[in-house]
């Protein structure tokens, strides 16, 4: 299959999708969507996320007492100038670098998972799996993004959208604990591990059950982390 085919039929036909990727795996044209989409949304979502920072900036009295009065202000002023008056320049260098640390999440995350995966088979490859996680990641990266942008523009904010399960309590406040656990349980990404247990089966000769049980034990650690990440770096504000 071409690069068209093979994008659709993930979203259409991901077992025979991942099983003729794990005999041939094939990532580089997958890896340049990816990044493409990354860089695209990471430049389209800049002037929102730059507002977002500004207003939370603006309530932190932690950070204010953390960096002193003088500091603080020149901090709030340079945050209030990208807020308001955002440069192209700025909103590339920020798409460029959500797309190389886009990339450079994939790479590491395909490493834990060939590694957890391990443990359960003596079957398959880095370059299999890493293949299976680009493809996958369609369905986040495009679809998911493609939505979460959609929801920015609405609301002219990229912290206040979730596609989680946030979404159905409106009234929780972003910053507030409970929100960042069910924003962090999120739709595109339950599917997305969902239709990578075709790929651990194929490439590790494994039960889809518990080739699904891997994909969804990975999805729940690498969770765990980004909620705690979260919740400690509101703590800080």
């Amino acid at each position: 299959m071409n690069l068209g085919q093979r994008f659709l039929a993930v979203f259409t036909n991901p077992k025979e999708t991942f099983t003729g990727l794990a005999e041939k795996p094939v990532w580089l044209d997958a890896l340049i969507i990816i990044l493409i989409a990354t860089i695209l949304y990471g430049f389209l979502i800049a002037p929102y996320a730059a507002k977002d920072n500004y207003e939370l900036m603006q309530n932190s009295t932690k950070l204010k007492q953390q960096l002193g009065e003088e500091k603080f202000k020149t901090f709030l002023e340079d945050a209030r100038k990208k807020a308001e008056e955002p440069t192209t320049a700025g909103r590339l260098q920020q798409g460029l670098m959500a797309g190389v640390f886009g990339l450079l999440a994939i790479f590491i995350q395909t490493l834990i998972l060939l590694v957890l995966s391990k443990f359960f088979s003596t079957q398959g490859s880095y370059k299999q799996l890493l293949s299976a996680m680009f493809h996958a990641s369609f369905i986040n990266t495009v679809l998911g993004n493609a939505v979460r942008l959609g929801l920015a523009s609405v609301k002219h904010s990229a912290f206040k959208i979730s596609t989680g399960l946030a979404v159905f309590f409106p009234k929780l406040e972003p910053t507030s604990s409970a929100y960042i656990v069910l924003t962090n349980i999120d739709i595109f990404q339950l599917w997305m591990f969902g239709v990578l247990g075709y790929a651990i089966a194929a490439i590790f000769k494994l039960e889809l059950k518990k080739s699904l049980i891997i994909s969804y034990l990975f999805w729940g650690l690498k969770t765990l982390v980004n909620i705690i990440l979260g919740i400690w770096g509101m703590s800080r504000l």
